[in-house]
């Protein structure tokens, strides 16, 4: 009996007498083969082929209609040049040329009539078993090249995200580099303000008005520094999670006009109009969120709106859509490039960020005023048009009573 593997194994017999086709038949079913079709009319061959695709092909050479040689240039279109598929030629024919022809033609094994019995069972078995492991082979290398190109596609991901991180490592050396020139120049500049002012101060022959001059200088770069620092702790705090938050009840309008009252000297100092538009909210909406944080937020939308606006208004108020409550702060300032408005909010960035910068400041009021945001369970986003302004939106939720 033959091999498990090999009971399942197709063959197709192709031999014009019938008697000779039974025999075959006979043999491979003694044998133990399972499936076992057969043809004597050799113009059948390709149809059937087709459709019973067979693992072996036991073909007569001399035959009416096609000869055996034929059979084979028909099969040669069906049979992929890389597979090894097996055809076992017996015939009667036993010269030497016929043997050679048959065997450069595509036969891979030769027998002449009257054959043995014996020998034909070895001869088909071995043509199958190399025929099994020849599919072994190509099924190991179909799976192997399946591996090959998911793990070529892993890769790729790999190598793009590798890039990706590679950009955004980049990226991020170079705002940190952008940083620390700017939190440099934010410290170094207001600190050799107060040494400067603080010596001349000193000096026995400046008059009282030189002083008020210097003292009016040195006020002016404490708070400068202060708020560099102040920053620094505000962000490093956003970005660590360590900031608390401390939610109440606010009084909108209490906070918007406590915000109209400390930038009202510093936008007419610049001959800026700060409108606030009073909110005129429903007396059942309520606002629970951390009021300082809310403040805070909003006091760097309106610093930065004072810093790039150097004509025009800046407009500031709250309203009610749906069940949030919308702040908003609006400029007529230089406004910000569409390609930049995202980018933006990043830490440490102005637009065009450079060394020459136009504007003093450390760069993070919007980044600091988002991460705020954030913390209270709102969104910030902001309009802009180059020249014309821009406009900031924060939404929080607000609970009906």
């Amino acid at each position: 009996m033959i091999h498990s593997p090999l009971r399942n194994a197709k063959i197709l017999i192709v031999d014009d007498k019938q008697s000779n086709v039974d025999l075959l038949k006979d043999l491979l079913e003694d044998t133990g083969y399972m499936h076992i079709k057969s043809i004597t009319d050799p113009r059948l061959v390709v149809g059937l082929f087709e459709a019973f695709k067979p693992d072996l092909i036991l073909l007569d050479l001399m035959m009416p209609h096609l000869n055996g040689f034929e059979v084979m240039d028909q099969l040669k279109a069906l049979i992929p040049k890389e597979t090894y598929f097996p055809i076992l030629v017996l015939t009667a024919d036993m010269s030497a040329e016929a043997k050679l022809k048959a065997l450069s033609g595509g036969a891979k094994d030769f027998l002449s009539k009257p054959f043995d019995m014996y020998e034909v069972r070895i001869r088909i078995e071995n043509l199958l078993q190399t025929r099994y492991l020849h599919q072994l082979l190509e099924n190991q290398n179909q799976v192997l090249d399946e591996k090959v190109k998911e793990r070529t596609k892993e890769l790729e991901l790999s190598n793009k995200e590798l890039i990706i991180s590679r950009d955004k490592a980049q990226e991020s050396n170079r705002l940190k580099t952008a940083f620390l020139n700017t939190i440099s120049h934010e410290i170094r500049t207001p600190l050799n303000g107060i040494l400067g002012f603080a010596s001349f101060i000193i000096e026995p022959d400046i008059s009282q008005e030189d002083k008020e001059e210097y003292l009016n200088d040195l006020n002016v770069s404490s708070a400068r520094l202060i708020n560099t620092v102040t920053d620094i702790m505000d962000m490093s705090m956003i970005i660590s999670g360590n900031m608390q938050l401390n939610t109440t009840s606010v009084d909108v309008s209490t906070v918007l006009h406590n915000l109209l009252d400390e930038f009202s000297t510093s936008c007419a100092t610049k001959n800026l109009e700060l409108i606030l538009e009073h909110p005129t909210l429903p007396p059942h909406v309520n606002l629970i969120t951390d009021e300082s944080l809310l403040t805070n937020a909003l006091s760097h939308l309106l610093n930065n709106a004072l810093k790039f606006t150097s004509s025009g208004t800046i407009t500031f108020g709250c309203e009610q859509k749906g069940g949030q409550l919308e702040f908003y702060v609006k400029d007529t300032g230089i406004g910000i490039a569409a390609d930049e408005q995202q980018r933006i909010l990043d830490v440490f960035m102005q637009e065009n960020y450079s060394d020459s910068r136009l504007h003093e400041g450390n760069g993070l009021g919007l980044s600091i005023a988002a991460g705020l945001v954030n913390l209270l369970g709102g969104k910030l986003h902001l309009v802009s048009e180059k020249q014309v302004g821009t406009s900031v939106f924060i939404s929080l939720p607000a609970k009906s009573q």
